[in-house]
C-alpha cells in the first residue's frame, strides 16, 4: 500500500516520533511509505535519514495566499505519489484532505491524535472526524473519551494505538547495566532510580528528588539517582541546586545528552516519569520498559494506561511510597505490533 503520513510539526516532538515510528513500522512491512512535513523540519529530516520517502510543504499557514499555493503544492504531491491511505497527525490542513477524500478521490483518511488539548468542538469539526474520516486513532483512552464526550464521536470510529519501539535497540543488556553504572560510581548493590528527559518543569524532577531525599534521609543509604537530562526550560545548573539543596550531592550523578540512551536504560533498577503535564504520547516509559525496566508515573495523560505503578503528581511521598515497594513486571510496545495494529485498524 502507498502511505502518506502528514507530520506538520515544527519539531521533533512525541507526536513527530509516533509519526515517524509508524511509518518506519509500516515501511518494513511492506508499504511504501512517504512522509509530508514543513520545509527543513526535524521531523522531515528524522524520517529521511531513517530511509523514508519525504515530501515537504508550509502547509501550517493562515495567509490566504500562501495557503493556495500550499494546496497546490499538495495537489501536485497527491498525484505524483497517489497515496492508498493517509494519515494526518495535526489538524492544520486537515480540511484539505478531507476535502479530498469527500470529492471521491480513491484513498482511506486515517486522522491520528496524540495531543493533550481536547479536540475544538463545532459543527465543522464534528462534520469532519464523524463523517469524512475513514478511522480515528488515539494515543491515549483519556484522548478517546474526549472525542465522545465532545465530539460524540460514535465508538466504532475510535482506536487506542499507544506506539511502540524498536525492540532490537530497546531491550534487556547485563553488558549495558555493568558499564554504564561503572561509569557513574555505581555498583550491583546499589539501588538506582532512573529519570529521562529534558530539563523543563512539566518533567517534574524536583518531586523526584525529593522522593529520593526523604528516603535517603528514613535511612536508605544504598539508593541512588541517575539523571539521563539536558538542557531545555530550565538549565543543568538548576537542577544541581535542588539537588544540592537536598542533600543528594553525593547520590546523583547527571547524564548530559546521550546517544546511548538504551544503555542508560538497562543501568536502571526502576524508571520514573514524574511528569507533572502532557504526556499524551510516553515514549521514555515504553523504551525502558523493553529495556526490562520496571515503571513508575504520575497520574499524567497517558501514564496511568501504560503504567501499574501510579501515584498523584506533585506528591513526593506518594512517589517514595512505590520506590519502597512496586509492581516489576513490564509490558513489551514492538514497532512489529504497532504497525500490526495500525494494519488492522485501517483495514489494510
Amino acid at each position: 500500500m502507498r502511505i502518506l503520513n502528514v507530520v506538520n510539526v515544527r519539531w521533533y516532538n512525541a507526536t513527530a516520533w509516533y509519526a515517524v515510528s509508524l511509518s518506519t513500522a509500516l515501511k518494513c512491512k511492506g508499504h511504501h511509505v512517504a512522509v509530508c512535513g514543513l520545509p527543513g523540519s526535524p521531523p522531515v529530516l528524522k524520517a529521511r535519514s531513517a530511509g523514508l520517502d519525504t515530501f515537504e510543504a508550509g502547509i501550517n499557514t493562515s495567509n490566504p495566499l500562501k495557503a493556495i499555493a500550499a494546496m497546490g503544492a499538495m495537489d501536485r504531491m497527491m498525484m505524483s505519489f497517489q497515496p492508498e491511505v493517509v494519515i494526518c497527525n495535526r489538524g492544520e490542513f486537515f480540511w484539505y484532505f478531507v476535502w479530498k477524500r469527500v470529492t471521491r478521490q480513491n484513498f482511506k483518511l486515517i486522522r491520528v491524535r496524540g495531543d493533550i488539548r481536547p479536540p475544538k468542538g463545532g459543527f465543522f469539526n464534528r462534520l469532519m472526524h464523524n463523517k469524512c474520516t475513514d478511522a480515528i486513532i488515539c494515543s491515549g483512552e483519556f484522548i478517546k473519551e474526549k472525542f465522545r464526550s465532545i465530539l460524540k464521536t460514535p465508538e466504532s470510529a475510535l482506536n487506542v494505538l499507544y506506539g511502540g519501539v524498536d525492540t532490537e535497540v530497546f531491550k534487556p543488556s547485563s553488558f549495558a547495566r555493568i558499564k554504564i553504572r561503572d561509569e557513574f560510581g555505581y555498583t550491583d548493590e546499589n539501588f538506582v532510580v532512573g529519570i529521562v528527559g529534558r530539563f523543563d518543569p512539566i518533567k517534574g524532577h524536583d518531586v523526584l528528588i525529593k522522593a529520593v531525599a526523604e528516603l535517603y534521609k528514613q535511612g536508605r543509604k544504598n539508593i541512588r539517582l541517575l539523571i539521563a537530562g539536558f538542557d531545555a526550560v530550565s538549565r543543568t545548573e538548576e537542577v544541581e541546586r535542588m539537588i544540592a539543596e537536598s542533600g543528594l550531592g553525593d547520590i546523583v550523578r547527571i547524564t548530559g545528552f546521550r546517544e546511548d540512551i538504551a544503555n542508560i536504560y538497562n543501568a536502571f533498577d526502576v524508571c520514573v516519569v514524574s511528569s507533572l503535564g502532557s504526556e499524551a504520547i510516553c515514549r521514555v516509559g515504553m523504551e525502558a520498559m523493553a529495556c526490562g525496566v520496571p515503571l513508575i508515573t504520575s497520574d499524567t495523560g497517558v501514564l496511568p494506561e501504560i503504567s501499574k505503578n501510579v501515584y498523584a503528581k506533585h506528591d513526593p511521598i506518594a512517589l517514595g511510597e512505590f520506590l519502597r515497594e512496586f509492581d516489576k513486571t513490564t509490558r513489551i510496545y514492538s514497532l512489529a505490533e504497532f504497525a500490526d495494529e495500525f494494519e488492522r485498524i485501517a483495514q489494510i
